[in-house]
């Protein structure tokens, strides 16, 4: 695992529409080793290496769920609507930064009510997001727009990256910079003659896989293999049944979402390439949400996709936490199918006769 680049990524400021920081950071990644770059209509940043053979694109999505200020009042304090989804009680009295458009991060903080201003009946019931603001510090709207914000400016979590235990990351934005960073560590060493290879970083995944289905237009792959994130449910609280995936017991496999099924003699590959590394692999589906192989596998014709996730605590909150021994798995299984790729083995995936 390249420890400093998933860091990079996690720390860097790129809700839905705004990730020219992540975008910044793979050009400056992958443009030793790319033979082009180059971007889409919404910015997905595509990487290309050789170019012969079936096109096969690794992909994982840059954007974060954050917030967009909506609101300065009179007395300098933010309101904000949110950018994907937010459970509200994950977010009250947390940090966070707002990016101007020179590109200035501002700090801010998610205000909360102290007990002692609030009724028995009030603390009984979450806040709304309508009833949330952010505190920058400010004492005017006047003093807010000397920051440089303005209405329209994009809010993130504050990043907080670290290394807790023997191998868990905690870092706001794991869904899905670890995705991001999982492509770029695989289009450095995936050197496979037989392929054009792709690294895609879509945008604009957490408001409708927007960038998935420009990037999917753009490049026309014939294979698509999705990295992502999933919930781990082992924590207390959550149904093992319905959430079976724990950290550190491998990588996950996508059998079904609401907008994707993979491609079955994908599926089959993966699990002969996970047997010959002896490498743990989870399965796991996914009803109330969707990773970006819901646009590749149905725009222009269809192909075979394959949606592989690592288990996550927290998504779409302040911070997540992964395991780095998944992180490493996925890369190895990945890795070992990725060189199993030629034209006799994509047109047997693509083979329904």
């Amino acid at each position: 695992m390249n420890n400093e680049l998933l860091k990079q990524l996690c720390n860097a400021t790129a809700v839905s529409g705004d990730e020219q920081e992540v975008r910044d950071i793979l050009r400056a990644t992958l443009e030793g080793c790319a033979d082009d770059i180059s971007f889409d209509g919404l910015g997905s940043f595509i990487a290309r290496k050789g170019n012969r053979g079936p096109k096969v694109a690794i992909v994982g999505h840059m954007d974060e769920v954050g917030f967009m200020v909506s609101h300065i009042t009179d007395d300098g304090f933010l309101r904000f609507a949110t950018i994907g989804g937010w459970w509200s009680q994950s977010m009250l009295n947390h940090r966070v930064t707002i990016r101007t458009r020179t590109g200035k991060h501002v700090p801010g903080v998610i205000g909360s009510v102290a007990p002692h201003a609030l009724s028995e009946k009030q603390k009984q019931h979450p806040v709304d997001f309508d009833e949330m603001f952010i505190d920058i510090g400010a004492n005017s709207r006047e003093q807010v727009e000397n920051f440089g914000i303005c209405i329209g400016d994009f809010i993130s979590p504050e990043a907080h990256f670290a290394h807790w235990g023997d191998d868990k990351i905690v870092g706001k934005a794991l869904d899905n910079r670890a995705g991001c960073a999982l492509m770029a560590e695989l289009f450095h060493t995936i050197n496979n003659p037989d392929i054009t290879l792709f690294g895609v970083a879509s945008v604009e995944e957490e408001v409708g896989l927007r960038g998935a289905q420009t990037s999917a237009e753009h490049i026309k792959p014939d294979v698509v293999i999705v990295l992502d994130t999933a919930v781990a449910g082992d924590v207390p609280g959550i149904d093992s049944v319905k959430f079976p995936l724990k950290l550190g017991h491998g990588p996950a496999a996508m059998l079904f979402d609401k907008r994707y099924f993979p491609n079955q003699k994908l599926t089959a590959m993966l699990k002969e390439c996970a047997s010959q590394t002896e490498s743990d692999v989870q399965f796991c589906i996914m009803k109330t949400g969707a990773t970006d192989g819901g646009r590749y596998n149905v725009m222009g014709g269809g192909r075979p996709v394959l949606a592989l996730c690592l288990p996550t605590r927290y998504l779409h909150a302040n911070n997540g936490m992964i395991s780095e021994k998944d992180y490493d798995t996925l890369f190895t299984v990945i890795r070992t199918l990725l060189q199993r790729l030629n034209g006799d083995t994509v047109a047997a995936l693509r083979d329904f006769r």
